[in-house]
């Protein structure tokens, strides 16, 4: 067991402490597919710790992983409406975007190269080498 463990009871409780001592030192990239209207379960499971965070002054990125649905025939169709909505929702809740930045993952071309090199289902020059 780590010191940090048997200190603090538990790791998370631990970077608690290093968050609140000196939020400045901090990044979060987090984010959500655009499938649909968010929920209480959101709210409670994610969103409510994105906009404590960010009030504690914890530089924040919230990813819209637009890509990751293209594939989904209930979303696809109507992505921009997802995608709207997902932002209102995020908007709605708090998150700031004076103190957090909103981004679509299509909006930054060089996430999608190097999000694809770690998902097998993009093919990279080795599987492509050694497919037959």
């Amino acid at each position: 067991m780590s010191t940090t463990t048997l200190h603090a009871g538990r790791p998370a409780a631990a970077l608690e402490e290093r968050v609140l001592a000196d939020p400045t030192r901090f990044r979060v990239l987090t984010g959500d597919r655009p499938t649909g209207r968010l929920h209480l379960g959101h709210y409670f499971g994610t969103l409510r710790n994105r906009v404590r965070l960010q009030d504690l002054g914890v530089e924040m990125f919230v990813i819209i992983a637009d890509y990751q649905v293209l594939t989904d025939r209930d979303v696809a169709d109507d992505l921009t409406h997802h995608v709207e909505e997902l932002v209102l929702d995020h908007l709605a809740v708090g998150v700031d975007p004076a103190r957090s930045t909103i981004f679509t993952h299509s909006a930054v071309p060089r996430s999608t190269s190097c999000c694809c090199r770690s998902s097998a289902s993009c093919p990279s020059p080795s599987s492509s080498a050694t497919r037959p």
